[in-house]
């Protein structure tokens, strides 16, 4: 028993928690300037963390160094890489051309004034003109829609090339400035603090996973739907939704953009593209209330209308980027306010 000491009460832990939540959410607040270097950083420790068992195994079973472990196990990342893209590269990019080719001869102005001249018939009160002129809008609207997403996950994916170069450092440095920086930790919180930064790891690493199966998800829905409609070219447009999807939100739009653009070559007229957009809002709302929610909640346990919500607000205040960052802020938050209050009530931490 301590002397002259007393044990932290309730009232005194949430006062602490409070004043940690609130200086978490004033770094978040300085981060958030710069979204797009957060996101590598996340990205790059959580590359190193799934990693590292691998790295340690080289260490202890084939006697290598650290750096020679590290160096090797990117080798065979990146060779892995390569292999994938020297065999996938060139066939999606002779799909695309093929795509662009065919879209390139079609004439799009006459099958869209045959089309509506067809519903004016069918529907004598409809007017043609007006209904050409919508079409045309929308499908203005969805093109920039795609573009202003490419463009602004361009930026992000440039950023992203750093990851390796980060994920490096950590790999590397890493357990040294853990253990300097655990080592500064005063005794009462010893225990506390690790269990607060394993579950945050633990909980990160499962988020990853997530993100990386909801893309894979969306990508074999696009691909389902698109053979089941008949659309060409469905296995090659499923990959590049799945690949875009990694952007939360843009896979069901590229693959939308790909599919109509592939189904009017391929039919010579617009009567593929009510069913496209109606699989493509399936898949959306899919994606939005049944998916994301039971990929993320799963795996970094947070109530399904918690983890929308989340990006939304993300997506309110940093676009793209926030999205990718809510969930892994918020997980960062949650657990460190939960485990902190848990670790104040139960390791007899004294005032």
């Amino acid at each position: 028993m301590t002397f002259g000491k007393h044990l932290i009460s309730p009232e005194q832990a949430l006062v602490r928690v409070s004043l940690l939540v609130a200086l978490l959410l004033l770094l978040v607040w300085i981060l958030s300037w710069f979204p797009d270097l957060m996101l590598a950083f996340i990205i790059a420790g959580l590359s190193a963390f799934v990693m590292s068992p691998v790295i340690t195994f080289l260490e202890i079973k084939a006697g290598l160094r650290r750096i020679p472990a590290i160096a090797f196990t990117f080798l065979v990342i990146v060779a892995a890489q390569i292999a994938v893209v020297i065999e996938a590269i060139p066939y999606l990019l002779a799909r695309v051309g093929e795509i662009q080719e065919r879209f390139k001869n079609f004439p799009f102005d006459e099958k869209l004034s045959d089309a509506t001249k067809g519903i004016e018939t069918t529907l004598p009160f409809v007017n043609s003109a007006a209904v050409a002129r919508t079409i045309h809008s929308l499908i203005g609207k969805v093109a920039d829609s795609a573009s202003s997403s490419l463009q602004d996950s361009f930026g992000t994916l440039m950023t992203l090339t750093i990851v390796p170069f980060i994920a490096y450092f950590i790999l590397a440095d890493g357990k040294r400035a853990y253990t300097s920086l655990v080592e500064r930790v005063p005794n009462r919180y010893f225990e506390m603090t690790l269990n607060v930064i394993d579950k945050i790891k633990r909980h990160l690493v499962n988020y990853l996973k997530g993100w990386i199966l909801d893309s894979m998800i969306i990508g074999f829905l696009s691909m389902a739907g698109l053979l089941i409609l008949g659309v060409n070219y469905a296995l090659v447009i499923g990959i590049v939704a799945g690949i875009a999807n990694l952007v939360p939100y843009l896979g069901p739009i590229v693959a939308a953009t790909l599919a109509i653009l592939v189904s009017l070559t391929q039919v010579g007229n617009f009567s593929m593209v009510g069913p496209i957009l109606i699989l493509t809002l399936f898949i959306r709302f899919t994606d939005d209330f049944v998916v994301q929610p039971l990929c993320f909640s799963r795996t970094i346990d947070m109530h399904p209308l918690t983890v929308l919500l989340l990006l939304i607000l993300g997506h309110e205040i940093l676009g793209v980027g926030g999205m990718l960052l809510a969930i892994p802020l918020a997980t960062i938050i949650k657990v460190s306010a939960v485990e902190t209050y848990w670790g104040l009530k139960n390791y007899r931490i004294t005032a």
